[in-house]
């Protein structure tokens, strides 16, 4: 019904779906294989195999049925976490029914401020992610203002911690600035902001109608603007200035992009519509006392985590934009696409021993408010050292869950401020909510100073001890200069009440401006929740680790690989990789994890099971002795075992009887006059065979190695070794298949003489192995008229059904 039957080779040829002797089992759904171990130096995860590894399929249903943790028809996909819906857990959904199930191709066309949206007309189209994981690996991304792995928490409201006044170059904190720039004669554009998009802003808009667009985003609460013209996009060019008034912290990139009628500037040019992130850098006044010779000095310029060559204080602006531009992450790596950076200043150079130089360095692109510039080194002059400051749009302002001022309820997302129901006569300070702007207001984010600090929040060290009342819970120290807790390292919160976790590589998240993946580490690698009393990660289902940042092995974490394997990395699998039976120890990324590229990000992720034996090329596989078709066999055989849990036993593999193929022959060419020399076949080594033996010892000492079943040995002259003409051949007559040459020592020349084309099948592809657990287990059930051979087609001891009984005697179970 599922095949056609071909008589020459005496079997049935199946339809696409199905397998089997008689075609009657299902085939399953592929795959790429999660847990194999690499397939070549820093290459994994690049064969489609069943169930994807890690699934057993239902021959008679053709259903994989996944381990823990993975999904889909094929076991393709990692289960997107589940979460409760409910107030006591009972209700379990997908994201805890607040947020989306997305793979990491789909997280491509999910704007997070990095440029991995394209542009296409009047559309957003995804940026292309292609790696293997593309679709396989999946996370949740929630649903404002849910959050947390599974979208089971509620974001607490943000603030300022105005305890700390100044950025890092001592300047007054700021919030974010965005500038846009925009020459047209029609037309319109759109502003994209925290995933939402305006509605078009005509090129003629006035300050009013700009401010009303842009405040109507549910991602913007209330901004200042200052226009260069009255109009948005007037001629030659309009620069709006958007200042955040009540959104304190450092925020994701802003893009602007034109409709389709947005195409002239009015005098005969294209339009212009960019954003521009402008930073100023300032070399102070240099001295004007002669200079010494160690006088001289610098900077370095940062961004995006990479560093520019040194820059003199003797430079000038074209020296700064060639620094710049040589930067891989403004050019080939960018977040945001091409950029055109530009500098302007003094002609004389960046620095001056007659006045303060400021020296402004723009960034011009669809996309504003890119990555901090910084500056990094200084210069000494006249054993004075002198500091490069760098002003920057990015806000300096530090936004901080309820202020650093209180502890946020993640279940119902509100701020419990510090001593907020308190007599405040009895207090020694109050927090209640501000309005963004360190006045009182209703932002709940306890950001407003009703009674002014006086000191640090503090907590029972003790429960049962009220004199164990210690500031910041003993975990950290008091700032008296602010009243704030500076949590000891592994503490957090505002108090340091809570503990950290660790963190790792995230399984899942937004794909960077190179096109790349899992570049950002998470608490709990993102597949778990922090419980923080203790400070220990709760792994979702399927995952473990310290931060949950490892695959279980096996069936279950309490069962991993069982009695018959040990469960270890990629890169350790890697290790014991074994191709046509020799152990090649194939490399899989670096133990230093920064050095890790795209490919190899997961070499200690994926953990998987060893199984113990289970190489059938390795030797004879199978139960230890008994008869087989009428045949005793008494050489002891190790039960080998494989699958992702090391439940499945071996069975004996061999050539099928009815298709055609020839054995592999080798020839040795042995030149030695005296001694002896060895044999070495898949990664097991002979005795010292003499120089002068017959064709019976070689024959005799090959097969006593484990990885050879039987051979014929034909010397080429009259002994194993001559000076002229020496050597001899070697047919494996019972090794079916392109074998790997033998190796020799001392060394000779080998060469493959004839090709091996015999199959090696499980149970020859004439029967059916028992791989599950029971008395059976390893056996080969063998097609009517098939029974053990010899390996080349005889009857013998392999328990492989690799021999045709045309009389039909060899039925049933035993044939292995």
């Amino acid at each position: 019904m599922h095949g056609i039957y071909n008589a020459t080779i005496r079997r049935c040829e199946c339809a696409m779906g199905w397998t089997g002797g008689s075609c009657d089992e299902k085939l399953c759904p592929e795959g790429y294989d999660w847990l194999a171990p690499p397939s070549e130096h820093h290459i994994a995860h690049d064969e489609r195999v069943e169930c994807s590894g890690v699934g057993d399929c239902d021959r008679t249903l053709g259903v994989c049925t996944c381990k823990r943790g993975f999904t889909g028809a094929g076991c393709e996909m990692m289960e997107c976490p589940l979460g409760p819906t409910n107030s006591t857990g009972e209700v379990q959904k997908t994201c805890s029914g607040h947020g989306r199930c997305l793979t990491l191709a789909q997280m491509g066309g999910i704007w997070t401020g990095n440029d991995n949206l394209d542009f296409d007309g009047a559309i957003f189209k995804p940026r292309d992610y292609d790696l293997w994981d593309a679709d396989q690996i999946r996370g949740c991304v929630c649903d404002p203002p849910y959050t947390g792995f599974n979208c089971s928490l509620k974001a607490c409201p943000v603030g300022d911690d105005y305890t700390q006044p100044r950025d890092k170059y001592g300047m007054p904190n700021h919030n974010e600035v965005m500038r846009i720039e925009c020459a047209a004669s029609r037309g319109s554009f759109r502003f994209t902001f925290r995933g939402e998009t305006s509605d078009e802003i005509p090129y003629n808009a006035p300050y009013g109608r700009v401010k009303h667009i842009l405040e109507s985003m549910s991602t913007i609460s209330s901004i200042s603007l200052a226009m260069s013209s009255a109009t948005v996009c007037a001629h030659p060019l309009t620069t709006t200035t958007i200042s955040f008034l009540d959104q304190v912290g450092e925020m994701p990139a802003a893009k602007v992009t034109p409709q389709k009628n947005m195409d002239t500037d009015g005098v005969g040019n294209d339009a212009i519509i960019r954003m521009n992130t402008k930073f100023v850098l300032n070399c102070p006044r240099m001295p004007s006392v002669r200079p010494d010779s160690h006088s001289g000095g610098g900077l370095h310029f940062k961004y995006d985590g990479e560093t520019t060559r040194f820059v003199n204080y003797t430079a000038t602006v074209v020296e700064v934009e060639s620094a710049l531009r040589n930067l891989t992450t403004l050019r080939h790596h960018s977040d945001y696409g091409h950029i055109n950076v530009t500098a302007a200043g003094s002609s004389t150079g960046i620095c001056s021993a007659l006045t303060n130089v400021n020296t402004t360095i723009e960034f011009k692109s669809q996309y504003g408010n890119l990555h901090e510039l910084e500056v990094i080194d200084g210069m000494k002059w006249s054993h004075r050292y002198i500091n490069f400051t760098v002003t920057s749009p990015k806000a300096t302002t530090r936004a901080k869950e309820c202020s650093n001022r209180g502890m946020c309820n993640y279940k119902t997302g509100t701020c419990e401020c510090f001593y907020h129901t308190t007599l405040e006569k009895d207090v020694l300070r109050r927090m209640v909510s501000s309005d963004g702007n360190k006045n009182a207001g209703t932002k709940g984010d306890c950001g407003y100073a009703k009674t002014a600090s006086k000191k640090c929040p503090a907590g029972l060290t003790n429960i049962d001890d009220p004199l164990s009342l210690k500031p910041c819970f003993d975990n950290g120290f008091c700032d008296n200069s602010t009243h704030t807790c500076r949590c000891a390292e592994g503490f957090m919160g505002a108090d340091c009440s809570m503990r950290k976790c660790a963190e790792g590589v995230s399984w899942f998240d937004s794909i960077q401006g190179d096109g790349h993946a899992h570049q950002t580490k998470r608490e709990c690698s993102g597949q778990g929740t922090c419980e923080r009393e203790g400070g220990k990660c709760l792994c979702a289902p399927g995952f473990t680790g310290e931060a949950c940042d490892k695959t279980e092995c096996g069936i279950g974490i309490e069962k991993g690989c069982g009695a018959y394997g040990r469960c270890l990395p990629l890169w350790k699998l890697a290790e014991y990789k074994n191709i046509n039976g020799e152990n090649k120890m194939i490399a899989y990324g670096n133990s230093d994890e920064g050095l890790n590229g795209p490919e190899t990000w997961d070499r200690n992720m994926f953990w998987s099971c060893l199984c113990d034996g289970g190489n059938p090329k390795a030797g004879p596989q199978g139960p230890a002795a008994l008869y087989v078709s009428g045949i005793y066999i008494d050489k002891p055989m190790t039960l080998g075992y494989e699958g992702y849990a090391c439940n499945k036993a071996v069975c004996p593999h061999g050539d099928d009887p009815d298709t055609p193929g020839v054995n592999e022959i080798q020839r040795v060419d042995c030149t030695a006059t005296s001694g002896t020399f060895t044999l070495r076949f898949r990664d097991i080594t002979s005795l010292p065979i003499a120089f002068n033996a017959n064709a019976a010892t070689v024959k005799t000492e090959l097969e006593k190695l484990g990885t050879i079943n039987s051979v014929t040995v034909t010397l080429v002259g009259a002994q194993a070794c001559l000076a002229v003409n020496g050597g001899f051949w070697v047919e494996f007559t019972g090794n079916p298949g392109d074998l790997p040459a033998i190796i020799t020592t001392p060394t000779y020349n080998v060469t493959e003489h004839t090709k091996g084309t015999k199959e090696f099948l499980p149970c020859s592809n004439r029967g059916t192995c028992f791989t599950n657990d029971g008395p059976l287990q390893g056996l080969c059930n063998c097609h009517k008229n098939y029974m053990t051979s010899d390996g080349n087609g005889a009857r013998g001891t392999l328990r492989d059904c690799g021999k045709y009984d045309e009389f039909g005697a060899a039925v049933g179970y035993f044939t292995t």
